[in-house]
């Protein structure tokens, strides 16, 4: 059997073996793939834990600023409520009513009075006056450039204590708050400068180191009561908050801070800063130890399912891929005798071997089926060749008795044809392809064979030179190529060079790109002039072939060169084809 006929069976068995190797091959990295995908869940409840610990230590800072500002408005609201306290039972004591008509301007008892007020609250009372709307104050005194009369009008509509904007400090003076409370029957106001202190600390309590407090005004104005090393409130941040009481977060200069605002009394807001850096940076250390922690039990529980699952399951696997890629076609794949392998790898085993014996059953059914193949093949070529051959000597006995020369010419033809149909299945059957045929030998045969039917061996009286390729064409091609250049030759051979001249008939066939370039040439005597002798079937036959080839014929008579003699060429290219393929037999 040829060794193209053995290719098929011995490249399924070799793509069975590949393939099973490479799915026993794959088998480990899934089974890391399936313990990894069962390992998701752990890992997303993990990280779901170790994010919702970030989150909560974050909002810890949120929290800490709420607390931090319920804390700050319980004790700045319980001073200015004293204050408002102490201002009303002043008014409500009505310091005009202690005027000594005898004193100048008779208002000397109000203002001791009022200044008796202020040297009992030291640092809380700046100053304390007595202000009717229109005039001048009645009693006491007020900061210089305060205008009093908006705040007075205010506090007297509407019966209650009224805030008014900072007056900045200078001069070693502290910033303070002016508060208007009605007096008796209206008709007068009692106006106090409350000075802004530190917020006040509860007995045994400390202030939170890193807290910090601000004042807002009416006007939108920022103070810092008491600390002079307390930042700059972010305007941004008073614009976010405004009358929210919800906790934010901001940063700015790189410190992160937890801001939150209480009101105060419908003048005066509270915002409180709460650092969260400390918090933040607490939350990373947290999440970082939770993530190793669980990476590391991650890589200990993984590797040891890998050693576990490489132990049961992946080494009986790995020995039974190296036991299928050392199998050979034509050879037993045997059954591992221990029996120590798991189930599955048990039921590969047995399933491979089982496919194995199936398989070389099918490669002895396919190499008897080829081997008959092959001799009905040749057979039939045989007799065909033989018959064509049969064919020729009855044209050629035919023609010895045919007296006109002109017919004996034609059955001549027709017996070189025949015979280089003979001589291309003759070719077939030696080279044992039935598909292709090797064009070297055969065009090597064919042109001597057509110097011998005229009577001429190459060499003597003229000359055959040959350059043909060592390429191969379908069978289909070379039908037509052997009756093409059975014409050219044959005509240049008997026609080309008469009363006995001497010449060389060249062949040359080349292939380059999948295209095949046949040149056929003499330099005999050229062909005749059209006009003087009409086309001749030579002629047509070379161009109905060359047309079946998938070329065109070009070429013909040459210029004259040394000698006067001109010559023929004849030039055919064509695409190298494969056979059609066979039609389904009709049931």
């Amino acid at each position: 059997m040829r060794d193209d006929l053995q290719t098929p069976s011995h490249a399924g068995a070799g793509r069975l073996r590949l393939r099973i190797a490479s799915i026993l091959g794959g088998i480990r990295g899934r089974m890391i793939v399936l313990l990894m995908v069962a390992g998701i869940p752990v890992v997303a409840i993990a990280v779901n834990n170790a994010l919702q610990d970030y989150h909560a230590a974050l909002d810890e800072g949120r929290r800490g600023a709420e607390s931090f500002r319920s804390l700050m408005a319980v004790r700045y609201g319980a001073a200015l409520g004293a204050s408002e306290t102490l201002l009303s039972a002043v008014a409500r004591q009505d310091p005009l009513a202690r005027q000594d008509p005898l004193e100048r301007g008779g208002l000397a008892g109000c203002s001791t009075a009022l200044r008796r007020v202020i040297d009992l609250h030291p640092g809380e009372i700046a100053e304390l006056a007595l202000v009717a709307p229109g005039q001048p104050p009645l009693c006491g005194g007020l900061p210089e450039g305060f205008e009093p009369e908006p705040l007075v009008r205010e506090a007297l509509s509407g019966g209650a204590p009224a805030y008014g904007a900072f007056l900045p400090g200078g001069g070693g003076r502290s910033p303070v708050l002016p508060v208007a409370v009605p007096g008796t029957g209206s008709t007068w106001a009692l106006i106090g400068f409350l000075v802004l202190r530190e917020y006040p600390t509860l007995p045994g309590s400390r202030p939170v180191e890193g807290n910090f407090v601000w004042l807002v005004d009416r006007n939108g104005r920022v103070l810092a009561p008491g600390r002079v090393t307390t930042p700059e409130l972010p305007p941004s941040v008073v614009e976010s908050l405004g009358e929210s009481e919800r906790a934010i977060m901001a940063s700015e200069r790189g410190d992160e801070m937890a801001y939150a605002s209480a009101r105060l009394n419908p003048g005066l807001r509270l915002i409180v800063g709460h650092p969260i850096s400390p918090a933040r940076a607490a939350a990373r250390a947290v999440l970082i130890q939770r993530m190793t922690e669980l990476a590391t039990f991650l890589i200990a529980c993984l590797a040891a399912i890998v050693v576990g699952a490489d132990l049961a399951m992946v080494r009986p696997l790995r020995l039974l891929s190296v036991r299928v890629r050392g199998w050979r076609p034509g050879n037993v794949f045997r059954v591992s005798p221990a029996g120590t392998e798991p189930r599955e790898v048990r039921a590969v085993e047995l399933a491979f071997s089982e496919a194995a014996a199936a398989l070389a059953r099918r490669e002895a059914d396919l190499r008897a089926a080829l081997e008959q193949r092959d001799a009905l093949m040749g057979e039939i070529h045989h007799r065909v060749k033989n018959n064509l051959q049969i064919v020729s000597s009855l044209l050629n006995l035919q023609a010895s008795r045919i007296g006109d020369p002109a017919a004996a010419e034609e059955f001549l033809s027709a017996r070189n044809r025949v015979r280089a149909l003979a001589t291309l299945h003759r070719h077939l059957y030696v080279q044992h392809s039935f598909e292709t045929v090797s064009l070297l030998p055969f065009l090597t045969e064919l042109a001597n064979q057509q110097f011998a039917s005229h009577n001429e061996a190459p060499g003597e009286r003229l000359a055959l030179k040959l350059d043909v390729a060592d390429i191969t064409i379908s069978t289909d091609q070379a039908v037509s190529l052997s009756l093409l250049v059975t014409e050219a030759v044959g005509n240049a051979v008997e026609h080309a060079f008469p009363d006995e001249a001497r010449g060389a008939v060249r062949l040359s066939l080349v292939e380059e790109n999948g295209e095949v370039t046949l040149v056929i040439e003499d330099d005999g005597i050229g062909l005749p002039d059209r006009g003087a002798r009409p086309r001749g079937l030579g002629l047509q036959l070379m161009e109905g072939f060359a047309k079946q080839l998938g070329g065109q014929l070009t070429g013909g008579r040459l210029e004259p060169g040394e000698g006067g003699r001109t010559g023929t060429r004849w030039v055919v290219r064509f695409p190298v084809r494969e056979n059609p393929a066979p039609r389904a037999m009709a049931r």
